[in-house]
């Protein structure tokens, strides 16, 4: 008895390839920058560090099944209302917990489909009306939140690319050492005191360490630290397929 399956499977496949980028490639350092986990550890005892969907994980990871139908049926319920309620796009939060939300409807599909091929295909009960019902708004639920993700991260990335510094444009700032760059770059406090000490040695040493700094980061690291947002939001995969 495989209740929708076909079509749960498909809407993982398509979040995994929109998100399964997430949480895998980029650590961003600074006060205005944001982080993406990275791969959390799903085995194991729950410990009291292990975050609410890293919890749920594990539960489901330990759920065996009966002989008895409706006792799987109702394993398969308790299944379901635990993953439903995960399945909610909190911006920043949700994507900082792509990783863990990907595991955990896979790990959930996997269960499911385990526990309902051990369901007699002729079992009638009104828990199984139920349990289509619950297994439905999974896959509503999981609609609703790929597209909210795909367009939250489409949006903040379209924003991010317009405020994009450029490596180039602060090379041409840099000239003739007095310290332009640094307001371009976001950095008020230091082009002041350019400004305020061009009259000393100290600011053309500075700018021209500063230009040789430049000159050596590639594009990956300049926008590591000077487009923070934007490295965020362009490591995720958006998939239109």
């Amino acid at each position: 008895m495989n209740i929708l399956n076909d079509v749960v499977s498909g809407a993982a496949r398509q979040f995994g390839r929109e998100f399964g980028r997430a949480g895998a490639n980029s650590i961003l350092k600074g006060a205005n920058s944001y982080t993406v986990k990275g791969i959390s550890d799903y085995s194991g005892r729950i410990k009291p560090s292990d975050s609410d969907i890293v919890r749920s994980i594990k539960e489901i990871n330990k759920v065996s099944f009966v002989s008895v139908n409706k006792g799987n049926v109702s394993r398969l319920i308790e299944l379901t209302d635990t993953v439903n309620s995960h399945i909610e796009f909190k911006g920043i939060q949700t994507l900082n917990e792509l990783s863990d939300i990907n595991e955990l409807v896979n790990q959930y599909n996997d269960k499911f489909n385990h526990g309902s091929a051990m369901i007699d295909d002729d079992f009638k009960d009104k828990s199984v009306a139920y349990l289509e019902e619950r297994r439905q708004e999974f896959v509503d639920l999981l609609g609703a939140f790929n597209k909210q993700t795909t367009d939250y991260v489409s949006e903040n990335l379209k924003l991010a690319e317009s405020k994009k510094k450029l490596k180039k444009t602060a090379l041409l700032y840099i000239f003739p050492l007095l310290g332009f760059q640094w307001f371009y770059l976001g950095s008020n406090r230091n082009g002041i005191l350019s400004i305020l000490f061009c009259w000393t040695s100290i600011t053309p040493i500075v700018n021209l360490i500063h230009l040789f700094q430049l000159i050596s980061m590639d594009n990956n690291k300049f926008d590591m630290k000077y487009n923070p947002e934007y490295r965020y939001f362009s490591q995720f995969t958006i998939s239109n397929s």
